[in-house]
């Protein structure tokens, strides 16, 4: 009897391909899954990227239903300080004024005292350099200036340290030495304090008494004070063959400011005897203060010197590359590069106070003016003045 083969199937028809439309079926399940594909990402992935680039965290907390959502406040830009200050807008050709003394040639050594700018003036010697033989007080407010003869033996008065009772300057030959002298401006009269050998000290005013440093001895300095009322003279310091007997001392009215041998600087209040160090970190030369600010040289006048102001957080850096500098009540005044800047420690701003195509070289500020000569042309002195407010 023959039996008749049956064969099963291996299931490849089975399930969805024995009908015809099994391949139009497939095809809508995976457009159905490329559309969840899509949509996840629009409705998901794509916010949280675009969250992150703002720097919005996935994290935060959303806003309560119910409650009105807070806009994110626009930021502000940070105001510029320097706008609040009359330079910034200030037209140099009109605040800046030159100072004219026709009765003669070269003006120096400015000294602000009281609100009226001091200088020695002079005209050439007959050796061909200029003699200083009268001190000139010009007042800014009147455009009006008067002279003074002080007693002369040498060939110029230098260096006038002025208060509202004495005028105390170095009346000094033309290769360096003299002899100091104090001339009371309530008595009208004179007294030498002094004889310098050599160099040309400068001497500082601290209500009655005078300091000065002096080159003593072939490697010797001495800081002096002299009484002006006793003429009783003291050395406070000795300097033997020290680099920082270069450095001019300083005072604010109260207060001696200099370098000592060690190169410290140092505040000493002579009428209590009250000394100390001010710890720097850096070399330092030319103090000079106001009451308010004070401020040296890194480094002995040179395009590598930086300027530095000592706070009550230690000491910053003002600027660099300062040939030298001089304080007003709110401001320092500095030149780099035949240029003259004033900067205001109240807020750090900087100005230049050099008109352009000019040259500047500084020669002195204190209170509100700012004091230079113009040096663009080399024939001619001219000296300027300009109000800092």
């Amino acid at each position: 009897m023959k039996h008749e083969r049956r064969y099963r199937g291996t299931g490849s028809g089975g399930g969805l391909n024995k009908f015809r439309i099994a391949p139009y079926l497939q095809i809508l399940v995976g457009l159905a899954i490329v559309a969840g594909v899509v949509w996840f990402l629009i409705r998901f992935v794509y916010p949280l990227s675009r969250n992150l680039a703002q720097g919005i965290s996935p994290f935060a907390t959303p806003t309560p239903i119910g409650a009105t959502p807070v806009p994110t406040p626009t930021p502000s830009p940070t105001p510029d300080p320097a706008r609040d200050h009359p330079l910034y807008s200030a037209d140099l050709t009109a605040v800046q004024h030159e100072i004219v003394v026709p009765e003669f040639q070269y003006l120096s050594d400015p000294v602000v005292y009281d609100g009226t700018i001091w200088f020695v003036a002079g005209n050439y010697a007959t050796d061909g350099m200029a003699s200083f033989t009268r001190l000139v007080a010009f007042d800014p407010a009147t455009d009006t200036r008067s002279f003074m003869a002080l007693p002369l033996r040498y060939k110029s008065i230098r260096f006038p340290a002025i208060n509202d009772r004495w005028i105390v300057y170095l009346d000094a030959t033309a290769s360096g030495g003299g002899r100091i002298v104090a001339y009371n401006r309530v008595t009208d009269q004179a007294a030498a304090i002094k004889t310098v050998h050599v160099g040309m000290p400068q001497p500082v005013l601290i209500g009655d008494v005078a300091v000065w440093l002096e080159r003593t001895g072939q490697s010797r300095d001495k800081l002096f004070a002299c009484d002006l009322n006793t003429l009783e003279s003291v050395a406070l310091e000795l300097y033997d063959n020290s680099e920082y007997a270069l450095s001019t001392p300083c005072t604010d009215g109260k207060t001696l400011y200099y370098v000592n041998p060690e190169g410290k600087l140092v505040a000493w209040t002579l009428e209590t005897n009250e000394k100390r160090v001010i710890e720097t970190g850096t070399y330092v030369h030319d103090p000079k203060c106001n009451g308010t600010y004070l401020a040296y040289l890194s480094g002995n006048h040179g395009e590598d010197c930086d300027l530095m102001l000592v706070t009550d957080d230690g000491v910053t850096t003002v600027a660099t590359g300062v040939i030298d500098f001089w304080i007003g009540d709110t401001f320092l005044a500095f030149n780099r590069y035949e240029r003259n800047y004033v900067y205001f420690p109240a807020d750090g701003t900087t100005f230049c106070t050099t008109r352009r195509d000019e040259l500047a070289m500084l020669i002195g500020a204190g209170e509100r003016y700012l004091i230079w000569m113009d040096v663009t042309w080399r024939d001619k002195d001219i000296s300027e003045y300009m109000i800092i407010e």
